[in-house]
């Protein structure tokens, strides 16, 4: 059996090739790279199109799709390449797949794919399509994948934000690739020494890096086909949980100061004009209890710990 990583370059792809191999797998990575991780097959393939992947999938392989834009910015300034990347693309590749032989097509989407109803802890059929370029092309990613006829298992993993590194990296290893994550934890700790209190904003679900590739390689040795999960850590955080874990500190959360700077934001918004910055004040929790009870799923990492850099 072949893992094949498509986006190996990226935060998550990198990290689950390495992972993988560590646990004595043989893993193809491809990416737009020239090289791949350390202990895989690479294939290089300039631009990301169909026609590039025709012969590299083989009978028996497990192909995990983890290549895409990211960013919702860069999905919003180009909607249609995000639409091309996280969603035409997979679809069709998992035509080549089945016609291959493939044994397995694991999409790694995003709970963003759905918008989360408000105040509730939601599971994978709760709330309702997003539309936002980002979300909105992963969700239509899921239902095309799922509405294919194919021979082949074919499952969607939702992750939360994620957060931290792959542990095989400590002590010499491959370095993960810099996040956004290590960048905000610094800076919270800065800030968070000189001011006790921060706006109220709204809870949010993460998940660690390594819980993630363990939910994957879980899902992978499963049975499961045409199914959809969900992996998030059971604690949410708002800014305020967020920077007392990051200083150490006590950080309380205050609704007026938050009100304060979000009014022009409310005020463009009341004129027409589209920003992201009110989703801030909106919770969105998100409930892996569905991989927890069918694949036994349990996630160790914890966000407040990250933060503290345990």
């Amino acid at each position: 059996m072949r893992w094949v990583v498509i986006g190996s370059s990226g935060y998550i792809g990198s990290a689950l090739c390495r992972y993988l191999v560590e646990d004595g797998n043989a893993v193809l990575s491809v990416s737009r790279g020239a090289a791949g991780p350390q202990g895989c097959s690479h294939l290089q393939i300039g631009e990301f199109i169909a026609g590039a992947f025709a012969g590299v999938f083989q009978p028996g392989d497990i192909v995990v799709y983890a290549a895409g834009m990211s960013s919702a910015k860069d999905c919003r300034k180009n909607p249609a390449l995000a639409d091309t990347l996280n969603n035409q693309l997979p679809c069709t590749l998992l035509s080549l797949a089945d016609r291959a032989g493939v044994d397995q097509f694991i999409y790694l989407s995003s709970v963003k794919a759905v918008r989360a109803p408000a105040g509730e802890v939601a599971g994978e059929s709760a709330g309702q399509p997003a539309t936002d370029p980002y979300g909105q092309s992963k969700w239509r990613a899921e239902q095309g994948l799922l509405a294919q006829q194919c021979k082949m298992r074919v499952n969607i993993l939702r992750p939360a934000a994620v957060y931290g590194q792959f542990s095989g990296d400590v002590g010499g290893g491959q370095p993960t690739p810099r996040k956004r994550a290590f960048v905000w934890r610094n800076r919270l700790r800065r800030w968070c020494k000189l001011v006790p209190v921060v706006p109220a904003t709204g809870y949010r679900s993460f998940v660690a890096l390594e819980d993630l590739l363990t939910a994957i390689a879980i899902l992978a040795g499963s049975s499961c086909n045409r199914e959809v999960f969900i992996a998030a850590e059971p604690r949410y955080y708002n800014l305020a949980t967020i920077s007392a874990a990051a200083s150490g500190r006590s950080v309380k959360s205050d609704r007026f100061f938050a009100g304060l700077l979000l009014l022009p934001f409310r005020l463009l918004s009341a004129l027409g004009v589209k920003t992201g910055v009110l989703e801030v004040a909106r919770s969105e929790l998100y409930s892996a209890g569905r991989l927890k009870s069918r694949l036994n799923w349990r996630p160790e990492g914890r966000y407040s710990q990250f933060l503290r850099g345990e």
